[in-house]
């Protein structure tokens, strides 16, 4: 269990992209899988390949993600950070032709540039994700310990913010970790409209993260948007946890949502998504996991509530697969009953 939890805090340091003040520069980049490295640059990434069969509805076999890192370290105010991936690519469909089953989509995930005021503050210019919760900013495959992700971590709120950020480091003191984020007007480069609930636009928010030990923590969320091609807007406030008992991991996220305005379909004018999930280490590979959440969403009359049991394993070389049957009740949103497993790897 910490073998895997230590991997995960390294790839955030190298998916945070080093904002941690200038002092950060050479730990920043772990001894992780990388494709290229140098003094200055780091080129990564990951895949992950998932195997969806969901209950009466075709299985399919997909290439989520083909996912690329770039970092630059070269001054204090030259740190540029790229990803972007590819994702969506059906290999293969039950009862149909390989590569039948639609076209993959591009993601411009993150486009910045962090500059180093001091030793603790940071100021990021370009698109960034949202520091709303925890998962939503350790949301690659390999780092998570789930195929599925839940919906609480994406569905009400803007996972990206396109604009200009501050990040303070706290560690050191007793001020918790804090990031406060402005977008004004819309997203650089969106995804296309098939692929996100609904799109937002002057995002402004704050994320406060104390930690309480090694891999344990608490985090405070806020968040306002105008919902886009509406006259609604939202404001939403969450917490996140984590916490580690000897071999068990345990984390949680919530948010409550209040929307204003008119003109977005919507059913009631408050919407809540939660979860809490678990990890039990068997040994250096091998982990049982389980999770339930419940998702109130605006636009349904009834809440949605899922229960998951899996598996996962840790090889060598930054190789992880998962398998995992969920069982949904209430109002069919993103999740699905059935059985999902996937293969992700560093590299």
């Amino acid at each position: 269990m910490r073998n895997f939890l230590t991997l995960n805090f390294l790839w955030f340091c190298v998916l945070s992209g080093g904002a941690q003040g200038a002092q950060a520069k050479d730990e920043s980049i772990p001894d992780t899988p990388t494709y290229f490295q140098t003094s200055d640059y780091n080129l990564s990434g990951y895949t992950n390949l998932t195997f969806n069969a969901p209950a009466g509805d075709k299985a399919t076999l997909s290439m989520d993600d083909l996912s690329l890192f770039s970092v630059g370290h070269i001054n204090r105010g030259l740190n540029p950070f790229l990803e972007s991936e590819i994702g969506g690519l059906t290999l293969l469909q039950q009862g149909g032709n390989p590569l039948s089953a639609g076209s993959p989509h591009f993601v411009l995930e993150r486009l910045y540039n962090d500059s180093y005021l001091t030793n603790k503050l940071s100021l990021r210019i370009g698109k960034m994700l949202a520091p709303f919760g925890e998962w939503n900013l350790i949301h690659a495959a390999p780092l998570v310990w789930t195929t599925t992700r839940p919906m609480t971590t994406y569905h009400g709120f803007s996972e990206y913010a396109s604009g200009a950020s501050l990040i303070y480091s706290g560690s050191q003191d007793s001020l918790p970790d804090m990031q406060f984020y402005v977008q004004p007007g819309g997203e650089i480069h969106p995804r296309t409209l098939d692929t996100v609930v609904r799109e937002y636009e002057d995002v402004a928010g704050f994320h406060l993260s104390w930690p309480t030990g090694l891999n344990d923590k608490i985090g405070l969320s806020f968040q306002h948007a105008q919902i886009k091609h509406t006259n609604a807007q939202q404001s939403l406030v969450g917490i996140n946890v984590n916490k580690t008992y000897g071999v068990v991991e345990f984390e949680a996220e919530a948010h409550l949502t209040h929307i204003s305005g008119s003109n977005d379909g919507r059913m009631r004018d408050n919407e809540l998504g939660t979860y809490v999930q678990g990890a039990y280490g068997i040994n250096d590979q091998w982990y049982l996991t389980g999770r339930y959440e419940y998702f109130d969403a605006r636009s349904y009359t009834r809440a949605s509530e899922n229960a998951l049991i899996g598996a996962t394993c840790k090889s060598a070389g930054g190789s992880v697969w998962k398998i995992e049957y969920i069982e949904q009740h209430g109002q069919l949103m993103d999740i699905q009953t059935g059985l999902y497993a996937s293969f992700s790897r560093l590299f």
